[in-house]
């Protein structure tokens, strides 16, 4: 057997636990870490390394764009729903900044359509006014046009634009 920390060749090797990782030493390598509980520790890395592995496969795995998914979008009147929803609590724009932790100048550009709000900056938005400001938007999916039984080619959609 080889010790995994020096190197060398012998007979008999040890699980010690250096700096949190097992390794099988030799008995001079044996005072550079703690002599390992072998049970426990090994199935909690096997286990993690599983785990990523698993995560890994899933990251890999082809997505299937002819699959239908649902997608939210921002409603197109935002402004006016912010606006709206504020007013009808009597609140100052400073209110409603200091409510959901933001700038008072975010809020004013928010209500006059300057900016338009990230996702989180939505969910506070509709936590605190009580609104919906996403929807569901229909996926288009491209009408293909009938080629005999070929797939469409970049000839194709030049004569589709003309």
């Amino acid at each position: 057997m080889i010790c995994e920390l020096c190197g060398k060749e012998t007979d008999r090797t040890t699980p010690i636990l250096i700096e949190g990782t097992t390794l099988r030493v030799c008995k001079e390598c044996m005072k550079f870490g703690d002599v390992s509980k072998t049970g426990k520790k090994e199935v909690a890395t096997r286990s993690a390394i599983t785990e990523r592995l698993e995560q890994r496969q899933r990251r890999m795995r082809p997505k299937d764009v002819y699959v239908e998914e649902e997608t939210y979008d921002l409603v197109a009147d935002y402004s006016k729903l912010i606006k709206e929803a504020r007013a009808a609590r009597e609140w100052k724009q400073e209110t409603l900044a200091a409510k959901i932790n933001e700038r008072t100048s975010v809020i004013n550009k928010l209500e006059r359509g300057d900016i338009r709000p990230d996702d989180a900056l939505v969910k506070k938005l509709e936590k605190e006014l009580g609104i919906v400001m996403k929807e569901k938007v229909p996926v288009i999916k491209p009408e293909a046009k009938a080629t005999g039984g070929k797939e469409l080619t970049l000839g194709d959609l030049i004569k589709m634009k003309k």
